[in-house]
């Protein structure tokens, strides 16, 4: 999964894939912004076929807390 994750990312910002872990903060490791992380929210809910909330969104820090929001879902 953090593999296909890491691709979506990278269509938005390219990402080193050595800082692309499941600690790696999306904000301020990644340097992705809110506007670009609410576009991604959607390419993962298409990808994955999630529904990420936009409340759930707003307490994602790191990848590690988007893969488990994304897990439980399927």
């Amino acid at each position: 999964m953090l593999e296909q994750l890491r691709k979506i990312f990278d269509v938005y910002k390219k990402t080193d894939p050595g800082a692309f872990r499941a600690d790696a903060n999306i904000r301020l490791d990644l340097g992705i912004d809110s506007l670009q992380f609410a576009t991604i929210a959607g390419e993962i809910e298409d990808a994955f076929g999630v529904e990420i909330s936009d409340a759930d969104a707003a307490q994602v820090a790191t990848v590690g807390d988007l893969i488990a929001l994304i897990e439980p879902q399927l």
